[in-house]
């Protein structure tokens, strides 16, 4: 589907078709998903700054047996397991764990791992060591473009093959296109559809930042993150649709993969509301075009 073809069916602002927010959970055509952005953590295994606050929802263990729990039923083919934050110091120790727990669940394909940039030339030897872990297929490390051993950082990180998940802010999408356009051969996938504010509406703003990634074609962006950022007293669908549509116009469908988000989802609602949400969303693409979205596009960014 072409991008004026997709705007007639769907709507850039709110979409021609009117749905409910919980429509009935029918697995849509049984098309595999892989889940690109899973999150587990064990607190008594590894050490959480942010985790921290006994009142956060999220402060206990997600473990894989949760995992499975909430999403029976998802005709989940993959996931790849992205970094959770822990302590800094405790990066090589969160991969070693991911792949003891890849040993019971094998459909843990691959892991977006955390390493210190920062470090530059000076990280090279501890990025070979990362590598020697085969699960690593990317890097999620705090953009700071403006920072010298940052941007050694990536040099490396491209050498070794290395994907690099950008998580940010709107205000800092400016600077990320500067970036990704400067490292034209560096694999970028833009988490979270870069953290608008869905809940206030700021599509104006956001969409007009976003909008020259279109020329960008190692810039894929990852649909996820949407739940958290929706107005929970308001149609969650119909604050979603907008952001949903624009990316699909921005980045096309052979640059958009699908992103789960569990637990931090949790913060808004269950993993069977966002994949029946993402169903809706998705519901005027062609059957060719959702497996794009569902899974082929992420075995292919995440070599997976």
């Amino acid at each position: 589907m072409d991008r004026r073809s997709f705007l007639r069916k769907g709507g850039l602002i709110g979409g021609a078709l009117s749905l409910p927010q919980y429509a009935p959970f029918i697995m849509d055509d049984e098309i595999p998903i892989v889940d690109t952005h899973l999150h587990l953590w064990d607190l008594d295994r590894l050490d959480y700054p942010w985790l921290k606050n006994p009142n956060n929802i999220l402060s206990r263990n997600f473990l894989l047996k949760d995992y499975h729990i909430a999403t029976q039923g998802c005709p989940i083919e993959k996931m790849v397991f992205v970094e959770c934050g822990r302590d800094p110091n405790q990066y090589l120790e969160e991969v070693d764990w991911v792949i003891g727990v890849r040993e019971k669940e094998n459909r843990i394909a691959g892991m977006v791992a955390y390493f210190p940039l920062e470090k530059g030339e000076g990280g090279m030897k501890e990025m070979e060591i990362l590598a020697e872990r085969d699960i690593v297929r990317g890097i999620r490390k705090a953009f700071m473009p403006e920072h010298s051993g940052f941007n050694a950082g990536i040099q490396i990180l491209k050498k070794m093959g290395y994907s690099y998940d950008l998580n940010i802010r709107p205000a800092e999408l400016p600077a990320a296109y500067s970036f990704a356009k400067a490292n034209p051969d560096l694999v970028i996938i833009l988490d979270h559809i870069a953290n608008p504010d869905i809940g206030n509406m700021d599509w104006k703003v956001w969409s007009k930042a976003i909008l020259p990634f279109s020329s960008l074609a190692n810039v894929s962006c990852k649909i996820s993150g949407m739940l958290t950022k929706t107005n929970q007293s308001g149609n969650r669908l119909d604050q979603m649709r907008p952001y949903f549509n624009t990316v699909l116009d921005v980045f096309g469908i052979d640059r958009v993969i699908f992103g789960g988000d569990w637990p931090v989802l949790l913060r808004a609602a269950s993993y069977q509301d966002w994949i029946r949400d993402f169903y809706a969303l998705s519901k005027l693409l062609t059957s060719s075009e959702k497996k794009k979205l569902y899974h082929q596009n992420a075995r292919s960014v995440y070599r997976v």
